[in-house]
């Protein structure tokens, strides 16, 4: 969709608005809805998936979208801009116009002639989850969309059209490239298919050959073509004759062999699963011989790269953008990085800064003060095993699975680890309140923590309990505790030293998440939705209040007689709960990852996409 404020820019340009978005996508029914949810922002973006080097610039794909980097000094990366599409596996460039394959929100066409406002001029919904996509001459957009095959899309100055042809293959298709008219497809289990789209209204299938793994990319070099096919290595495949495609190698490479692009004599694989960065000598095609296998980061799920030059720039699934040197091909290096988080699971807001964590990411804190505009303003080192946040004060508590860590985040810019507790069994969810840190811990229980030394935490008292507690929250006297093994808990914690339970009860569903207002417990109940309950008396707690969703309620948040699920099947739903006795689903905001949680900054809400933080506001 245009943004007010650019629809006279982008008419002048002349570029493609699509005729189908504006009939099918933004004619939705939440356009016209008087109350719903509205997208501000998202950053902390982690899984990159694909790069297209041109210039000064890398055109990163990312779960999340478009985002574009300043590579000028190849030391030291920087960030230029960032466009959310609610998707972006792969991408293709031609002249100011980059094309993205953004999954299940189909192509999307952003103009890049001003890299520091890039703007959607176009899209076009597939039939499939878009995942690959290439173009020739600038006038075809050729598209890899898994189950539903390859779709061809004819191009003009004034909108995308429909698809001019469909072809249907066996297996998956995630990757495609084209060459003088040939185009290449990586099917997946489906292997190889070669496709003559000289006419894009009358494609012709080739020929095709199976591959001993899953052909997930492809790159082509004269007469041969280079698979990256999953566990069973690189793959090479001379396609002289297209219609009888002849398998003449096979290389096992260091990892899952997810990526493949062709320089000289040179294979670049990128590896998942600890696979790294292999470079790989095909001078001989037929007999292909390692270079060298570079582990860069602790992560090393490299999905693909780009080469140019000396340089090979790396994406890595976890951890962002590598950039080595490849100049002696035996001997590579780090050159510079653009470090992303790894995942984005918890965050809490104090005033107008946000605390926020993940697993392999370490801790942020973000400035709210601009709510349109937050910044991240500091971070710590990444560490693992993350599970849960609380933030309260002057200090944010991390747990993982080995205890807790409390963070000075008092003054602006800086983080400072503050001190260590181990709890027994695997901490999970921590809420503070006062002086002390109340939270649950896998196959243990309950925990109540002196912070009267923050430095120096103490466990004063606990409450065994088996099971999984992934929600709890602390009002008054007594603690509210989901744990989706054994049910909904109320402690009475009014001696911390001595916590007991008061009241229980069985919820319909797998309850995740619990948040208390005003004598309700709303429960993110898994499968079953949201769940209310009346705590009024905590020894008789009762179902007063359900509202089903078509997905999984992993937690939820309660500001302003609204109840905000995050959803792990869709995104954010947005639930009235004005009457708690009947709570009515108002709005949803599909999102490309997978939520496990929902924080309230003012008149933010914050969705832990586990892929990135996104920022949303009730329109």
């Amino acid at each position: 969709m245009l943004r007010k404020s650019r629809v006279s820019r982008d008419r002048a340009r002349g570029m493609f608005i699509t005729g189908l978005v504006v009939t099918a996508t933004l004619l939705s029914s939440r356009v016209h809805a008087q109350d719903g949810i509205e997208f501000v922002d998202s950053l902390l973006w982690s899984k990159a998936y694909d790069i297209v080097v041109e210039g000064d610039h890398a055109y990163c794909a990312f779960l999340n979208g478009l985002l574009i980097l300043d590579i000028s000094d190849e030391r030291a990366p920087v960030f230029v801009s960032r466009l959310y599409l609610g998707g972006g596996n792969a991408i293709a460039k031609a002249g100011d116009l980059v094309f993205v394959a953004a999954g299940s929100e189909g192509l999307r066409v952003i103009d890049v002639s001003d890299v520091r406002d890039p703007v959607e001029v176009g899209r076009f919904p597939t039939a499939g989850d878009a995942m690959g996509v290439a173009v020739i001459e600038g006038t075809r957009a050729i598209v890899a969309a898994g189950d539903a095959g390859l779709q061809i899309v004819e191009m003009s100055h004034t909108q995308v059209s429909r698809p001019v042809s469909v072809i249907d293959t066996p297996g998956k298709a995630g990757a495609v490239v084209v060459e003088d008219g040939l185009a290449c497809v990586a099917d997946g289990p489906g292997g190889i298919h070669l496709i003559d789209v000289a006419d894009p209204s009358a494609p012709i299938v080739l020929g095709s050959i199976d591959t001993p793994g899953n052909a997930e990319q492809v790159a082509l070099s004269g007469r041969f073509l280079y698979v990256a096919d999953g566990s069973s290595g690189l793959q090479v495949i001379d396609i002289s004759d297209p219609g009888s495609p002849l398998l003449v190698a096979s290389f096992t490479t260091s990892g899952y062999a997810n990526g493949v692009t062709i320089e000289g004599d040179h294979a670049y694989v990128g590896g998942i699963y600890d696979g790294g960065f292999q470079i790989i000598d095909i001078s001989d095609p037929e007999t292909p011989v390692e270079v060298s296998v570079s582990k860069y980061t602790m992560y090393n799920e490299a999905w693909g790269s780009a080469v140019r030059g000396d340089l090979a720039y790396v994406v890595d699934y976890f951890s962002g953008i590598h950039i080595l040197s490849i100049a002696d091909p035996t001997r590579v290096r780090p050159r510079g990085r653009f470090i992303t988080p790894g995942s984005i699971i918890a965050a809490e807001a104090v005033g107008n800064r946000v605390a926020a964590v993940g697993d392999l990411s370490g801790l942020k804190v973000i400035d709210f003060s601009d709510p349109d505009r937050p910044r991240v303003t500091a971070s710590t080192g990444v560490f693992r095993g993350v599970h849960g946040l609380a933030a309260g004060g002057d200090h944010a508590f991390v747990t993982d699975r080995w205890g807790v860590q409390i963070y000075d985040v008092s003054v602006p810019g800086e983080i400072e680890l503050l001190g260590r507790l181990e709890i027994p069994g695997v901490a999970r969810t921590p809420v503070v309140r006062g002086e002390y840190l109340y939270l649950t811990a896998d196959l243990t229980g309950f925990h109540v923590i002196s912070l009267a030394d923050p430095t120096t935490p103490v466990i004063t008292g606990s409450y065994e309990m088996p099971g999984f507690a992934y929600g709890l929250d602390v009002e008054g006297d007594h603690a509210y505790i989901a744990n989706s093994d054994t049910g909904f808990h109320i402690l009475d914690v009014t001696d911390p030293a001595v916590p007991g339970q008061v009241g229980f009860l069985e919820t319909p569903g797998l309850i995740y998440g619990v948040d208390v207002e005003g004598g309700y417990a709303y429960i993110a109940d898994g499968p079953a939705g949201l769940q209310i309950i009346d705590v009024t008396d905590p020894t008789m707690p009762v179902i007063i209040g359900a509202c089903a969703i078509d997905g999984f309620a992993s937690g939820v948040k309660v500001a302003d007689g609204y109840a905000w699920l995050s959803d792990e099947s869709l995104g954010l739903r947005m639930v009235d709960v004005s009457d708690p006795h009947t709570p009515r689903l108002v709005d949803s905001f599909p999102t490309p990852g997978e939520p496990a949680s929902v924080a309230i900054c003012g008149d933010r809400i914050l969705l832990l996409d586990s892929y990135s933080l996104i920022v949303l506001k009730r329109r």
